[in-house]
């Protein structure tokens, strides 16, 4: 039998894709347990309600969309490769149609409320650094904004069920562009 620590990723990765497929509605224990091979008794020992595990799930999901944004941009060399870097990650429908999904949940929960906010404070490093590298100046008006407009990019992506790779890095440039003084036409 596996260990606490992997038992829990188990079933925190089965929430993860039971949510996935089936948005807030579908998110039951015992469709978790099933997704993850488990009795519901052994489930509810490690996450003894679905608030709790929702809070894991979201926990979870917010750390992985942070990495997955840091990998993204540090991991590209300079402005032109962090941007493309940046839109193929928000055009990516998975993790964001799972931190929608969430997001309704964070109305009714505190908890995962407060998971949404390590996603701002996380994900707002990554924004600063991607908007100094393109030589704007990184005051919490631009992050907050680059963090706005990429929210909408990620919504709009899940939305059209389409690649808007291309055009999500249209925008992200036009929007760097106009926060710079550049003209972007």
């Amino acid at each position: 039998m596996p260990d606490r620590p992997d038992r829990r990723r188990a079933i925190v990765e089965a929430a993860l894709a039971v949510i996935g497929e089936t948005g807030p509605a579908g998110f039951t224990q015992p469709r978790v347990a099933a997704q993850a091979g488990l009795r519901q008794s052994h489930l509810t020992y490690y996450y003894p309600t679905r608030d709790d595990l929702l809070v894991a799930v979201a926990e979870e999901a917010v750390r992985r969309r942070v990495a997955l944004l840091r990998e993204a941009v540090e991991g590209a060399d300079g402005p032109e490769e962090q941007i493309a870097a940046l839109a193929r990650v928000l055009a990516a429908p998975e993790h964001t149609r799972v931190l929608l999904a969430l997001t309704q949940a964070a109305d009714q929960n505190a908890a995962v409320r407060e998971a949404f906010g390590a996603l701002a404070a996380g994900i707002g490093p990554v924004g600063a650094a991607l908007l100094t590298a393109a030589g704007v100046r990184a005051d919490p008006a631009a992050v907050a904004l680059l963090q706005a407009t990429s929210t909408g990019i990620a919504v709009l992506a899940l939305a059209r069920g389409e690649d808007v790779t291309g055009r999500a890095e249209q925008l992200l440039h036009t929007f760097v562009d106009r926060l710079s003084g550049k003209d972007p036409s």
